[in-house]
């Protein structure tokens, strides 16, 4: 039986589905490069809070089903995974874990540059940023050139990183792209990055 994802075979109708691959294209992607840790070591994997382009990736799936084709067959592998509660603790570990340090009680204006629901996280255009302070601008330097030498091209520089628990979340607010918002800032191991985000 053919099918757009490939070829199914069976007799008789006991005959096991076959694989069916799935290629799915996402040219762009927000997200933080990870570090990895070596040997058997507790060492935390590093990372940098940037925009990078992410390579194609490939889903594969495996029928079980006897004699139904693609529909008769049951998927293996668990489903895609969302963004955290907002009431989670699993944002406050990461915090903790990450070393995060506000940055005075200024707050400044920038816009929404991207904002991931699925991820639960995205990235603010300040307004001003040769007015940030210079040790934010500086961890947004190194994160930016730890990303280049990884070999990752850095699509836009400049940029705060922000998650779904750093918004003061109110109803109208959308956190759509060039969306106008206010924010004050903080450093951590990863980079430099906004919180209190509020709508302008």
């Amino acid at each position: 039986i053919k099918s757009p994802f490939g070829s199914i075979m069976g007799k008789g109708g006991k005959g096991k589905a076959g694989r069916i691959t799935k290629v799915w294209t996402a040219p762009k992607k927000w997200e933080s490069s990870k570090g990895k840790s070596q040997g058997k070591s507790k060492g935390k994997g590093g990372g940098h809070w940037v925009w990078v382009d992410e390579a194609p990736k490939v889903y594969k799936t495996k029928g079980k089903g006897k004699g139904k084709g693609v529909k008769g067959g049951k998927a293996k592998g668990k489903g895609k995974r969302r963004a955290a509660p907002l009431t989670s603790e699993f944002w406050n570990k990461k915090v903790e874990a990450e070393g995060r340090k506000e940055v005075g009680e200024t707050v400044l204006p920038g816009v929404i540059s991207r904002y991931s629901v699925k991820q639960g996280y995205g990235f603010i255009r300040p307004d001003s940023p040769q007015g940030l302070p210079k040790a934010v601008k500086k961890k947004m330097n190194e994160a930016e050139a730890a990303a280049e030498a990884e070999g990752k091209e850095v699509k836009e520089k400049g940029l705060l990183y922000f998650r779904k628990p750093d918004v003061n979340h109110q109803e109208g607010f959308k956190l759509t792209d060039g969306t106008p918002v206010t924010f004050r800032l903080y450093v951590d191991n990863l980079g430099a990055g906004a919180l209190d985000v509020s709508m302008a």
